[in-house]
């Protein structure tokens, strides 16, 4: 049986993430060892170019996973297991996500059309395990935004040095973990694609709770990511 683009990519990750399974390896960038990231970045890659070549935008938006809206970007859920999630971010000309973190997880971000623009920081959590141990002194509880999902927020938000900035094409793949650093990511004023830009994004393990860093309000946000849509069906509004 040939599999249509969207289900052979997810068979690949999974048999990518099970062989480092089989072998004893936990699946995340805290206690992975280098041998075995760097064999499964390199079958991850593999898959997410492929997908990339046969199935471009086509094959996501036949299966409901393109959705823009004008309000915000959106999060577009492809699939889930305990070892990663897939989704699909859409991304209109102006909008952008906070600077945030991604936990234990491997992060990779494949641009499907248009392009992004990738701002990094250095993580004041960095080697740190505990997300309950403060940052500052000085932390103490702030007024939480009215967003779906938050948990809470606290204050100072640490400084954050920016230490790189760069756009990114169809085709290209970038990776992050929080040993590297913290990002924001938003459609690149010079997108070629008239909705704005469309990322697949790729997190193993799935991203239960972020970290969003607010300078202007001086605050961090704690957060349950959520969903525009989960296997191309809207998800009611909160």
């Amino acid at each position: 049986m040939v599999l249509a683009p969207v289900e052979e990519l997810c068979a690949a990750l999974a048999q990518a993430f099970e062989a480092e399974r089989e072998l004893g390896y936990e699946i995340n960038y805290r206690d992975q060892p280098p041998d075995s990231f760097q064999r499964l970045d390199s079958r991850v890659r593999g898959a997410l170019q492929q997908a990339f070549k046969t199935g471009d935008l086509a094959a996501f938006q036949a299966g409901g996973y393109i959705n823009f809206s004008s309000d915000h970007y959106t999060r577009n859920l492809v699939a889930a297991s305990d070892d990663y999630e897939l989704m699909v971010l859409c991304w209109r000309k102006g909008q952008g996500s906070r600077v945030h973190n991604h936990a234990a997880a491997h992060g990779w971000v494949t641009v499907l059309g248009g392009r992004v623009e990738e701002t990094r920081y250095s993580n004041p959590r960095a080697g740190m395990e505990d997300d309950s141990v403060p940052t500052s002194p000085r932390e103490g509880p702030a007024v939480p935004p009215p967003l779906p999902g938050v948990l809470g927020a606290v204050t100072p938000c640490p400084q954050l040095r920016e230490t790189g900035r760069g756009v990114a094409g169809p085709g290209s793949i970038l990776y992050i973990n929080d040993g590297q650093a913290l990002h924001a990511v938003r459609c690149a004023d010079d997108t070629d694609l008239e909705e704005g830009a469309v990322t697949l994004h790729l997190y193993a393990p799935p991203v239960r709770r972020v970290f969003l860093y607010e300078p202007d309000q001086d605050r961090v946000v704690q957060r349950v990511p959520g969903f525009f849509s989960r296997g191309g069906v809207r998800v009611a509004e909160p």
